[in-house]
Parts: structure tokens; sequence; C-alpha cells
């Protein structure tokens, strides 16, 4: 495995979104670059000089991403990155409870979702909110791949909520 594969879907992301979401994009590979720059420095060798190279040359490519987006200050970028996001995770939540069968494709959009709220660490401290779906976005994506490979049906819903009883019906009195 190459030093950069675990932020290898951040970049993917990143290309995917450059034009349809580009603020979503630079943020997806300026995370990379800032963690692929401190996995070089903590295994260093010819592949980490590779990958470091690799890294440094898409600093151009971030500057280029940053300048198309214009001016924008801090909290508005944040504010347009969550509510990105939030659409991301809701459409993931929604999927997963309404689609015919729970499949890879729902696992996928739910691990998608916790990336996405990973790069929100550029900006710390992550609220305990976006913790909380983070860590649930993980465990349905990995509890969906697990059942799939289990040949069982996947649960809905989330696992954490608790149940509502079921309201009976007052009974008219005479």
């Amino acid at each position: 495995m190459s030093i950069l594969g675990p932020v290898k879907p951040y970049l993917t992301y990143a290309a995917q979104m450059r034009n349809s979401v580009p603020i979503m994009a630079y943020h997806c590979k300026l995370y990379a670059v800032q963690i692929g720059l401190d996995l070089c420095k903590k295994n260093p060798g010819d592949q980490a000089n590779q990958a470091k190279s690799y890294l440094i040359s898409e600093l151009d490519d971030l500057t280029a991403m940053k300048n198309a987006m214009g001016e924008i200050n801090k909290e508005d970028m944040i504010v347009a990155l969550e509510n990105f996001i939030l659409s991301v995770f809701a459409a993931a939540d929604n999927d997963e409870r309404k689609c015919e069968t729970v499949g890879k494709a729902q696992a996928v959009a739910f691990k998608r979702a916790a990336d996405f709220i990973t790069v929100m660490t550029l900006f710390p401290p992550l609220s305990e909110e976006w913790q909380e779906r983070r860590k649930f976005s993980l465990y349905k994506a990995g509890m969906i791949m697990k059942c799939l490979k289990a040949g069982e049906v996947p649960p809905r819903g989330n696992p954490f909520e608790p149940e509502k009883p079921e309201e009976i019906p007052a009974q008219p009195t005479m």
C-alpha cells in the first residue's frame, strides 16, 4: 500500500467535485496534502520522497483552486462546508431508510459522509454533534458491509436511537 493510501479518497473527491462543489473539492485536496505530508514525515524513505514530491506539486493546484473561489471569509466558508456535508449526510441517511434494499451504495454514501466530516477537522475543534455524525456514518458503513459479506440483511435506521413506545389509544369510559 502506498504511503498516500489513507488520503487517496480525498484526492478522488477533490477531482470529482472540482467543478460542481469547488469549496468542498479545495478542502478535500487541502486535507489530503496536509495529512499526506504528515504521513511522509512519519515514514521516511524513497516512497515518502516520491509522495512528498507529488504533494508539493499539488500546492500550485490548491492555490489555483483557492483563487478561483474568490474572496470568502472563514466563517462563511465553514458554513458552506457544513451545509454541504449535512446535505450529504442527510441524503445517505434518508436513502438507507427508504431504499428498497440496503446495499453497497448506501455503505459508500455513509463512508463518504464520514470522510467529508473528517475534512472539517481542518477547522478545530470538531463539535460533539459532528463527531457523533461521523461515528454514526462510519458505524453504518461498516455494519452494512459486514452484513452484506455475511449474507444478512443490514438493519435500517439509527440503532442508537431509543425506540419510541407505541401509543395505545385511550379507551372511552362510560
